[in-house]
Order: C-alpha cells, then sequence, then structure tokens
C-alpha cells in the first residue's frame, strides 16, 4: 500500500481528501484524515522515523506511516482509496479489489475480537465475503462468513511458505486455546464441582 500510495502521489502531500475515493462521503474522509494526524502526533516522541522524518523533513512518508498504523485504520485506509489504487494494491496479491476490501474488513473484526478476550473459535461475521473466489468447493448456506473462510483467505495475503507455517501452527495455539476455554467452563459451571472423598497414597 505504501508503494502504491508514493507512487501516485508522492511521499510528502499524500494525507489528502481529494487523493481518496470522490464517491465516499466528505466526512468519512476528513475523519480519517484526522484519526492519521492524531497519530502522526500521538508518535512523534515514541517511534524514532517519526520524529527522524518531522524534524528533518517536516512530514512522514508512506512507508514510514504503515509502521504506526493500527490495523483498523489501515483497512479503512485502504478501503478509502479510489478504485485504481486499490486495484494497483489488489493485483499484487492476485485478487480483485472488492475482495481485498471484504477480507479486510473480516480481518479488522476478526482483531477486535481477539483484542478483547471475545469467543474467536466460534467467530461469524456479516460482512459478505466471495468466498467461491478462494475455494469452489465449499458449500456455503447463507451469506454468514466465518472463520474458516477468513483463515481460507489468508492464502492469499501470505505468501505460500508463510502460509504453510502459519496453518502449522495454528492448530498448537487452538489446541492450547480449547483447553483454556474448557477449563473455565468447568471451574465456573454448577454441573461441574467435582468432588472426590478417595484418597490416594
Amino acid at each position: 500500500m505504501a508503494n502504491q500510495i508514493s507512487k501516485a502521489y508522492g511521499v510528502k502531500d499524500y494525507l489528502s481528501i481529494a487523493n481518496l475515493n470522490p464517491s465516499i462521503d466528505e466526512k468519512i474522509k476528513i475523519n480519517l484524515i484526522d484519526k492519521i494526524n492524531n497519530e502522526i502526533e500521538k508518535d512523534y516522541n515514541t517511534h524514532s522515523a517519526v520524529t527522524h522524518y518531522i524534524d528533518e523533513y517536516g512530514f512522514v512518508p508512506p512507508f514510514v506511516l504503515m509502521k504506526i498504523f493500527t490495523f483498523g485504520v489501515a483497512s479503512s485506509y485502504c478501503g478509502l482509496l479510489k478504485q485504481s489504487d486499490r486495484q494497483a494494491i489488489a493485483k499484487y496479491f492476485k485478487i480483485s479489489d472488492k475482495l481485498l476490501k471484504q477480507i479486510l474488513k473480516n480481518l479488522t473484526t476478526i482483531r477486535n475480537v481477539a483484542a478483547h478476550s471475545e469467543r474467536l473459535y466460534i467467530y461469524t461475521s456479516k460482512f459478505y465475503l466471495s468466498f467461491k473466489l478462494i475455494d469452489m468447493t465449499y458449500v456455503k448456506l447463507d451469506n454468514i462468513t466465518n472463520l474458516y473462510m477468513v483463515i481460507r483467505c489468508m492464502r492469499k495475503l501470505l505468501t505460500r511458505f508463510n502460509y504453510r507455517n502459519w496453518i502449522w501452527i495454528l492448530p498448537k495455539k487452538w489446541t492450547y486455546c480449547l483447553c483454556h476455554c474448557l477449563v473455565l467452563w468447568c471451574e465456573n459451571s454448577y454441573s461441574c464441582k467435582f468432588t472426590s472423598t478417595k484418597k490416594y497414597k
């Protein structure tokens, strides 16, 4: 995303409403730009690259900005770009800009669920996902997006090597999470209060 923004608008004056999708409401675009500028101001004294570029050049280039973005802001920013820019970014992943936007929206929701310690393993979302473009054999009976579908979508965003490594460690993390949930359920469930009268030597 940083490469495309730099290529299209340069490294200095790219944070302009004129560089965003003209069909999006003006207030939404202004709110996003304000949020980004507030993030830059907040990180001025804590992020060395931000401090360096502001002090030396008076601006923060896109490749530095991406380092301080939260996932949610990065997703929103990508979603508000002009279609030509979104298409250029999506082309890198060999998918459509529409599918990329759908994936990012669901990933942002998943990130928020995980960050607030909610139940990720039963994740579902009403944010539509064109999953037939990912797996034509998957039988989808409704318009609900589930966790499996989002995990499969990561194959489009990661290299084959990184995706395989991620999938390999995923079962271990899920096993830990499920065991942890089971322990919590047993501790808090009235039906799981065990008492033992048998003594062991």
